[in-house]
């Protein structure tokens, strides 16, 4: 019997450590379809453009208007963009840009889902955007889940060229072990077999862009200690917002977008 749990213990391991795609994301293999966004009020149009290995990406695209600034929002370990638009919308609709890309290996996209390739998703996205004339102050990066990581990672590395307009983090993570240690309550050796650890809090105390947190008390998938861990390596301004209603996926049923503009319009 323990020959027997041992054996299917080191599988699990195993497994982890070789096919981290199975057990750390949900994406789908669907492409999203813009009309039924644009259906729903979400006036964006598709854009096409390259990574820096060459491999082709998309994103969702409304253009500001009234001098606003764009919002380049980047999505959690699920889905696809079609799941995600209705956040935006009253953004959009305050005359904000957004800019939505896709992830590789989501919603329909080739390519593998590893750290280091979502990454260069991210900064894609922002290449793209100077390449349409925007510049870092210019851009507010708001990250869902675990698109805090690609979030903090794209302003931490291009913030040589300039502070961005503002950095939001949904429901965020210090890095994927602690978020691992506390959802699955198993004495696995997490640091050995999780490859890509998505750490977030170095990077973040380097980070000079104004940091709103917002986090859920009720939040089972990535509880919010780790949220108000990470605000603590935070550098100033910086300011923290815990709903105590709020789940995973549910801040936006209580109005947290309110907030985020209201934050947007001090710190302009």
């Amino acid at each position: 019997m323990l020959i027997s749990l041992l054996v299917l213990y080191i599988i699990f391991c195993g497994s982890v450590y070789f096919f981290p795609e199975y057990f750390f994301y949900k994406p789908s293999s669907e492409k999203s379809d813009i009309n039924k966004a644009r259906e729903g009020g979400f006036l964006a149009e598709e854009v096409n453009y390259y990574a820096s290995d060459g491999t082709e990406e998309l994103a969702w695209f409304v253009k500001p208007r009234n001098d606003k600034k764009v919002i380049l929002f980047f999505h959690g370990n699920a889905h696809n963009l079609e799941s995600f638009y209705y956040k935006l919308l009253p953004f959009a609709e305050d005359g904000y840009g957004i800019f939505m890309p896709e992830y590789r290996g989501f919603g329909g996209q080739t390519g593998k889902i590893t750290q280091k390739n979502l990454e260069q998703d991210a900064l894609a996205a922002i290449h793209y955007l100077r390449g349409q004339g925007y510049k870092n102050e210019n851009i507010i990066v708001y990250g869902l889940s675990l698109g805090s990581h690609m979030a903090i990672n794209t302003v931490y590395e291009l913030q040589s060229k300039g502070d961005f307009a503002g950095l939001v983090l949904e429901v965020p993570f210090n890095n994927i072990v602690e978020t691992a240690k506390a959802v699955v309550k198993f004495p696995f050796p997490y640091d050995l077999i999780i490859k890509d650890k998505y750490e977030n809090r170095e990077m973040i105390g380097k980070i000079n862009t104004p940091i709103l947190i917002q986090g859920g008390r009720q939040d089972k998938l990535v509880p919010v200690k780790l949220a108000e861990d990470l605000y603590k390596y935070a550098q100033e301004p910086k300011k923290i917002e815990i709903y105590e209603d709020g789940t995973h996926n549910g801040l936006y049923r209580l109005e947290n977008y309110n907030s985020i503009k209201k934050w947007l319009e001090e710190n302009k």
